[in-house]
């Protein structure tokens, strides 16, 4: 999950809030109380709000079969995003992204493993890319749109011991806590996930808001009563437990600021002995791929290879 990465428009800067912050020690608890509600749902709004931008990559960069690529998801919303097939269309590999993110900051990935025999799905989450604009909800409602690319994989001939799934960060999370009751999520590489939502928010939001952690409450409040995004049970390490003997492939870098290499741990002794892990040194969130892409590639390939039914 990627919060530390950029800035949110508008978002008062750390001298205002220590200013703000002193104006308050001369203003009425009304006052008081109004403006920490205040802050707390104009911070809520920014953490949830849709990140939806047109794409600046021409898919032709993945692959010349590029084909433009649609569904609706059970709430009625609509994903887009781009299949590229092979002749032989034996295996799927589907690419989930990240928090404020799109399937082109996967094309990389998606390019090299197409060039080694794979189908790749590159699709936008919903609120994110090209789809359709929705509250990001940090993997809960995004657990839907995994079921509907499971629906159309299906529909193309694809079982899901043939389907091979990659996600980076929020995505990673999202599959870990969708897997843990949809087991026909078979085969999986978990990518810089966060294993713990709450105690990683309890860390990263004051950073994320420059505000002061005592408007933590507040903003995770406004963010469920005022936009339906509730934060508070999104563990994936719980849902880990469930996952089985399904195979799955543990990527995260032992220089991960954003989320800590001790949840990575703590996912990967949830699942037990079919969890295959890979620390890398050295390397910061979600950046494995990009520091290290030949041997990431192989690693993930010889993962599919050894565990997607032929």
């Amino acid at each position: 999950m990627e919060l530390p990465t950029g800035t949110l428009p508008s978002r008062p800067g750390p001298r205002r809030v220590r200013l703000w912050m002193r104006g308050l020690g001369l203003a009425t608890p009304a006052c008081v109380v109004a403006a920490y509600l205040s802050v707390s749902l104009f911070s809520a709004e920014q953490l949830t709000r849709p990140h939806n931008d047109p794409s600046v990559l021409d898919p032709r960069v993945v692959s010349e079969k590029a084909t433009p690529w649609s569904v609706q998801t059970e709430d009625g919303l609509t994903l887009r995003g781009w299949y590229h097939p092979t002749p032989a269309k034996r295996h799927l590999v589907v690419l989930v992204h990240g928090l404020w993110s799109s399937w082109h900051h996967m094309a990389g990935l998606g390019r090299d493993l197409h060039d080694r025999g794979y189908d790749i799905l590159l699709f936008d989450l919903r609120g994110h890319g090209q789809s359709d604009p929705s509250r990001v909800s940090m993997g809960r409602r995004e657990r839907g749109d995994l079921r509907a690319v499971l629906a159309w994989a299906r529909r193309e001939g694809f079982p899901p011991e043939r389907i091979g799934w990659l996600g980076q960060s929020m995505g990673a999370s999202t599959l870990l806590m969708e897997a843990a009751r949809n087991p026909n999520i078979r085969v999986a590489v978990i990518d810089s996930a966060y294993g713990d939502l709450p105690a990683l928010l309890d860390r990263q939001l004051s950073l994320h808001s420059h505000l002061p952690r005592l408007f933590n409450p507040g903003i995770l409040t406004a963010a469920h009563l005022a936009f339906g995004v509730r934060t508070d049970d999104l563990v994936p390490i719980r849902s880990a437990r469930s996952w089985g003997d399904r195979p799955l492939l543990l990527i995260h870098g032992e220089a991960d600021t954003t989320v800590p290499l001790r949840q990575a741990r703590q996912i990967a002794s949830a699942v037990g002995p079919s969890c295959e892990a890979v620390w890398v040194p050295g390397v910061e969130h979600a950046l494995a791929y990009g520091t290290y892409p030949e041997e990431y590639v192989a690693t993930v390939d010889s993962f599919f290879a050894r565990n997607l039914t032929r």
